[in-house]
C-alpha cells in the first residue's frame, strides 16, 4: 500500500475514532470553547483551507457565544464549516475567515409536573466573518519562506462580525440564529520557542483576550426588545510539538459578562465561568490535520453554560 493511501486511511480512522468517542462520552453541552490552540498561527500568503467542526451536544447553549438558554435542555447536532484565505498587507500577514453553522436543535421544555414539550429547529446559523491581521511578529511570507522563518513574539488583531442569517422564531425556546448582530474584537498574542514553525520541538504560549458587543433583538421571546451586555473572553494555551506530526495543548478559558435586559429591565443573569481543557492534533499529511479538544468547567455561576464539551476539527489545506 502506498504512503499517501496509508495516510488517507489513517485520517479516516482517526476521524471515525474521534467521532465515536464524542458520541460515547455522552450528551455534552455545546459551549464557547474559544478559538482553540494555534488558531492565530502565521500562514503563508495566498494559502487557502477549509475547516470542518463537528458539533454534537446536549446542554443550555446554541451555536453563538453568550446565548445561554436557562431551564431548557437542548440537543444540538451539526457542524461549522469555515473557509480560510491568507493575505498580505503592508508586508504583514493576515487571514480572512468565513464561518457558517449548519445543523438542527431539539429543545425539551418542562410544561407540567409530568409533561415535556419539544421544539425542533433546523437550518443554518448566523454567518461569521472574521479578519485576523498581524501587528507584530507576523511578516508576510511566501510558502517557500515559511519553513525557514524563526518565530518569536507575535501580536495580532482579531475582528469578527456575526450576521443574523440563522433560522429564528421568537415563540421557540431554541433557535440556530440570534436575530441580532454582534461584533468581537481581540488582541491575540503568542510567544514561540523553536527554530521554525515546523520545529519538531516547537513550544508556544498563547493568550487571547477579546470582547464581544451585541446588538438588540427586536423580536425577543418576551417583551418588545432585548439587549445584552458585552462578553469578556480570556483564552490561554500552552502547546508542545511531540514529533513532526503530533502536538498537544493545555487550554484555559475565562468568560464574564453578557447580562441581558428586556425592555430596559435588568435580568440579573451575568455569566461567569472558568474552564480547563486539553487538545491533541495530528497532521496526517502536508494538507490534512485533525484536532480533538476536551474542555470542562472548573467553576461557574448559575447563569453560565454548564458541563463539559468535546470538539472535533478537521483542517484541509487547498
Amino acid at each position: 500500500m502506498s504512503e499517501p493511501t496509508q495516510r488517507a486511511g489513517f485520517l479516516l480512522a482517526t476521524l471515525y475514532a474521534c467521532l465515536t468517542l464524542a458520541l460515547l462520552v455522552g450528551p455534552q453541552p455545546v459551549q464557547a470553547q474559544g478559538e482553540g490552540p494555534r488558531a492565530f498561527e502565521l500562514v503563508p500568503e495566498g494559502s487557502q483551507a477549509v475547516n470542518v467542526y463537528g458539533v454534537f451536544g446536549r446542554g443550555n447553549e446554541s451555536f453563538d457565544p453568550g446565548s445561554v438558554i436557562p431551564q431548557v435542555e437542548v440537543d444540538l447536532n451539526g457542524s461549522i464549516i469555515e473557509y480560510v484565505h491568507g493575505f498580505a498587507l503592508a508586508d504583514r500577514a493576515g487571514s480572512v475567515v468565513v464561518s457558517l453553522p449548519v445543523g438542527d436543535a431539539v429543545a425539551s421544555v418542562q410544561t407540567t409536573a409530568n409533561g415535556v414539550r419539544t421544539y425542533t429547529r433546523s437550518g443554518i446559523g448566523d454567518l461569521q466573518l472574521t479578519a485576523i491581521f498581524g501587528l507584530l511578529g507576523s511578516p508576510a511570507l511566501q510558502a517557500k519562506d515559511y519553513e525557514a522563518y524563526r518565530p518569536g513574539f507575535a501580536l495580532n488583531l482579531l475582528t469578527r462580525v456575526y450576521l443574523p442569517t440563522g433560522s429564528y422564531e421568537r415563540t421557540s425556546p431554541v433557535n440556530l440564529g440570534e436575530n441580532r448582530r454582534a461584533v468581537q474584537l481581540g488582541l491575540p498574542l503568542a510567544y514561540y520557542l523553536g527554530d521554525s514553525l515546523l520545529d519538531r520541538g516547537l513550544t508556544t504560549f498563547e493568550l487571547a483576550p477579546s470582547v464581544t458587543w451585541y446588538g438588540d433583538n427586536d423580536e425577543p421571546a418576551r417583551g418588545t426588545y432585548s439587549s445584552q451586555a458585552p462578553l469578556l473572553q480570556l483564552e490561554g494555551h500552552i502547546t508542545r510539538n511531540l514529533n513532526p506530526v503530533l502536538w498537544i495543548s493545555l487550554d484555559a478559558i475565562f468568560l464574564r459578562g453578557a447580562e441581558t435586559t428586556t425592555d430596559g429591565a435588568n435580568n440579573h443573569n451575568e455569566q461567569r465561568s472558568f474552564a480547563l481543557g486539553i487538545s491533541a492534533s495530528v497532521a496526517v499529511s502536508d494538507t490534512v490535520a485533525a484536532t480533538l479538544s476536551y474542555t470542562d468547567e472548573v467553576s461557574r455561576n448559575v447563569n453560565s453554560a454548564k458541563g463539559r464539551v468535546i470538539r472535533l476539527l478537521a483542517e484541509f489545506s487547498l
